[in-house]
Formats: structure tokens, sequence, C-alpha cells
């Protein structure tokens, strides 16, 4: 260890340490989530293609509200299978995404 690097304080932001495996799979799950979206551009609201993807953005960086984010998406998710506006398979799929952009949902 450098005097430099041994002189830098530790990092204490809150931040969960992630290797780079892990943190290449969240960032292919929210590229996944982003082309599920495209897919189905016509069928989905803007305000709620930006819900989606900033539940995504914030479980990805690990924001501290990002679980109160993925609620509200999943909500959505349901909301549109249920108003017939989604089929299921395509919501779950969605869904799959969303939760591989974070870490492991606390109820799961």
């Amino acid at each position: 260890m450098s005097r430099e690097t041994a002189a830098m304080p530790a990092r204490h932001d809150g931040m969960t340490p992630y290797d780079t495996d892990t943190l290449a799979a969240r960032g292919r799950s929210h590229t996944q989530l982003r082309d599920l979206l495209d897919a189905r551009a016509p069928i989905l609201h803007l305000h709620e293609r930006e819900l989606l993807l900033d539940a995504a953005d914030a479980l990805l960086f690990d924001e501290v509200d990002g679980e109160l984010k993925r609620a509200a998406a999943r909500d959505l998710l349901a909301d549109l299978v249920e108003s017939g506006r989604w089929l299921p398979r395509p919501a779950d799929e969605a869904a799959a995404a969303l939760d591989g952009c974070g870490p492991l949902p606390a109820n799961a």
C-alpha cells in the first residue's frame, strides 16, 4: 500500500460493495428492462416508463429509496396486468429485470 493510499480515508458512504461480476449482471438487467420497455413503448404512458426506469436506476445505484421505488414499480406492473394493458408474462419479465438491477428485495 502506498503512502497516498494509506493516507486516504476509508469510504463510508453507505453503498454496498459488489464485485465486478455482480455489477455487470445488474447492468445487464437494467439494459434488459430498457429493451423490454422499448418493445412495449406503444402500451406505456411516458410517466409509467419513467417510473419503471427511475426504480431501476435507484436499485442499480443503491439509492436509499430504491426499495420504495421497486415497490411502486411492481405495483404499476400489477396494475397494468389487472387493467389488461399488459399480459402477465411480459410483466413478470419486466419485474425480474427490475429486481436484477439491485440487491434482492428485503422480503425475498
